[in-house]
C-alpha cells in the first residue's frame, strides 16, 4: 500500500512541468510591458527547480555531487529567484546577499552530510528548514502583491502549501530513522512530499502568470479610461460614470452637478511659452483641481484645455462653492515654475425634476453655456446656469 508510484516518476514529471512552465513564463516576459517586472526571474527560477528535479531523479545513476548536492543548490537558487522576481514585481530592490550566504551555508552542510557524516535525515532536516524560510518569505510577498485578487491569493496559497509540506516533513522525520540514501525510499510520506513538489512547480507558475495577467489587465483598463498625459478620466470613461450617477439622480431625486472649465487664454500660453509649458499647465490644473474634490467626484479631460467635473449629491450652492474654490486656488496659489494662469468655470445642476436637463449631455450643454458667458464676461470667473459669481 505504501508504494504508490516510483519516486523517479514524480521527479521526472516535475522536471518536465518545470521546463514547460519556464517556457511559458519566458514567452510572457518577452511580450509583456517593460514595467511588469519579475517574469524573467520566475522563468529562470522554474527552470532551475525543474532541473533540480531532473538531477534528483537520477540518484543512483549520476554521482551524488550532481543528484544530491547540485540538485539541492539548484532547488534553493530557484526558490530564491521566485522571491527575487516577486520583489522586482512589487517594486522592491532585490536582496541577494543574505540569501546567497544562507544558500552557501546549506551547500557546505549538504556536502558534509553527503560525503562526511552520510546522514540522510540531516539532509532532509536542513532542506526542510530552508524551504520553510524561503516559502514563508514568498508567502508574505505574494499576499502583499498588487493587484489584490484571485492571482495573488492563488500564489499565496501555493507558497503556504510549500511551508505546510516542509513542516509536515519535519514533524514526520522520525519515520525515516531506518532509511538510507542507498536507494529512493518508497515511504508514503516521501511520495506525498514528492507529489506535492510536482504540483507546486505548476501551481507557483500559474499563480505568477495569473498575478501578472491581472496587473496587465489593470494597466490596460487604466489606459482605456484615462487621459495619457494627466491621468484624468477620458471622455468615454466620464460618460460611463455619468450614466450611473444620472440614473441615481432620477431615481432618488438627488442633485447632480456638472462643472465645465477652460484654462483662460491657453493658446497664448502655447504660442508664447511653447507646447511643453502648455502641457505642464494642463497637468498642474488637473493635479490641483483634483485635490480639491471628494472621492465620489469625477474629474475628466475632454480634450485640449477643456475639463468636465461631475459632482454627485451636490446642489447649486455647493457646486458654486466647489467651482469658486478651484478658481481661487488656481488664481492665487501660483506654481513658480509655470506662467500665471486662470480658469473660467460654468456650473449646471439637475435634480430629476420637470424642467431640468433631459439627460447628462443636456446638463453638460447647460454648463457649457454658462462657461461661454463666463468667458464673455471677462474670464477668471464662475457662472452658474441662471446667475454669475466670482471675478
Amino acid at each position: 500500500m505504501s508504494e504508490l508510484i516510483d519516486p523517479r516518476t514524480f521527479l521526472l514529471v516535475a522536471n518536465l512541468m518545470g521546463m514547460f512552465c519556464a517556457l511559458v513564463l519566458w514567452v510572457q516576459a518577452r511580450s509583456f510591458p517593460d514595467d511588469i517586472l519579475g517574469l524573467r526571474d520566475w522563468a529562470l527560477a522554474v527552470a532551475l527547480i525543474g532541473s533540480a528535479a531532473g538531477l534528483a531523479s537520477m540518484r543512483g545513476i549520476l554521482p551524488d555531487y550532481l543528484s544530491i548536492v547540485a540538485a539541492s543548490v539548484a532547488l534553493l537558487l530557484g526558490q530564491l529567484l521566485l522571491i527575487i522576481g516577486l520583489q522586482r514585481y512589487t517594486g522592491q530592490v532585490p536582496a541577494w546577499r543574505p540569501a546567497l550566504d544562507g544558500i552557501g551555508v546549506v551547500f557546505i552542510m549538504m556536502v558534509w552530510l553527503t560525503y562526511g557524516a552520510h546522514h540522510y535525515q540531516g539532509r532532509i532536516f536542513v532542506m526542510s528548514i530552508a524551504h520553510i524560510v524561503l516559502s514563508s518569505i514568498g508567502t508574505r510577498l505574494a499576499w502583499n502583491a498588487k493587484p489584490a485578487g484571485f492571482g495573488n491569493r492563488f500564489l499565496t496559497a501555493f507558497f503556504l502549501l510549500g511551508v505546510a509540506v516542509a513542516v509536515w516533513r519535519l514533524t514526520t522525520l522520525a519515520t525515516f530513522s531506518s532509511q538510507t540514501d542507498d536507494h529512493f525510499d518508497r515511504d508514503l510520506i516521501q511520495q506525498v512530499y514528492l507529489g506535492m513538489f510536482s504540483l507546486g512547480v505548476v501551481g507557483l507558475s500559474v499563480g505568477f502568470i495569473l498575478l501578472t495577467n491581472e496587473q496587465l489587465r489593470t494597466e490596460l483598463e487604466f489606459m482605456a479610461t484615462r487621459d495619457p498625459m494627466t491621468g484624468a478620466l477620458n471622455r468615454r470613461a466620464f460618460f460611463a460614470r455619468a450614466a450611473v450617477e444620472w440614473s441615481r439622480c432620477l431615481r432618488a431625486r438627488r442633485p447632480l452637478a456638472v462643472l465645465t472649465s477652460d484654462i483662460d487664454l491657453f493658446k497664448k500660453i502655447n504660442d508664447t511659452r511653447g507646447h511643453h509649458v502648455g502641457d505642464l499647465v494642463i497637468k498642474d490644473f488637473v493635479q490641483r483641481g483634483s485635490a480639491m474634490l471628494r472621492l465620489p467626484d469625477v474629474f475628466s479631460r475632454f480634450g485640449g484645455e477643456e475639463f468636465v467635473i461631475l459632482l454627485p449629491d451636490t446642489d447649486i450652492d455647493k457646486a458654486r462653492e466647489v467651482a469658486e474654490r478651484i478658481r481661487c486656488e488656481i488664481e492665487t496659489s501660483r506654481n513658480a515654475q509655470l506662467p500665471p494662469y486662470t480658469v473660467s468655470i460654468g456650473v449646471a445642476v439637475a435634480c430629476g425634476n420637470a424642467g431640468d436637463a433631459a439627460d447628462i449631455e443636456a446638463l453638460i450643454a447647460e454648463a457649457d453655456a454658462a462657461l461661454y458667458r463666463a468667458k464673455l464676461g471677462g474670464r477668471n470667473r464662475t457662472v452658474c446656469h441662471g446667475g454669475t459669481v466670482g471675478t
